[in-house]
């Protein structure tokens, strides 16, 4: 991913991004609740779903899931297809072939 898509993703620089995800690392680790202004206070909350970037392919060598089989990583935080790697949150990809535009979408049943 190079600066414009991480902008363009997470409104921020690579760089800004690594910091940000430090300090979200720092606060689960320690569980720290400081901010800069006072905390916003959110009513009536629930936990919600929402789409973030991810990639779709079939995998060789992952832990959970067989060889071949289709899967969606979690949020993609990192993609280089130049250098072929790829950071979702849980681990690192090596990108090997991207698929043909149209590939997933006739695989895939849609969901809404």
């Amino acid at each position: 991913m190079n600066d414009a898509s991480s902008k363009a993703w997470f409104g921020m620089s690579r760089e800004a991004l690594s910091r940000h995800l430090s300090c979200l690392s720092e606060d689960l680790l320690n569980l720290k609740f400081e901010s800069d202004g006072p905390a916003v206070k959110i009513e009536k909350w629930a936990v919600a779903r929402r789409a973030v970037p991810c990639l779709i392919g079939l995998p060789t060598s992952h832990p959970n899931i067989p060889d071949g089989y289709p899967l969606y990583t979690s949020e993609l935080f990192f993609l280089d297809p130049r250098l072929k790697i790829a950071r979702s949150f849980s681990r690192w990809y090596a990108l090997g072939d991207e698929a043909e535009q149209g590939y997933w979408e006739s695989r895939v049943p849609d969901q809404r």
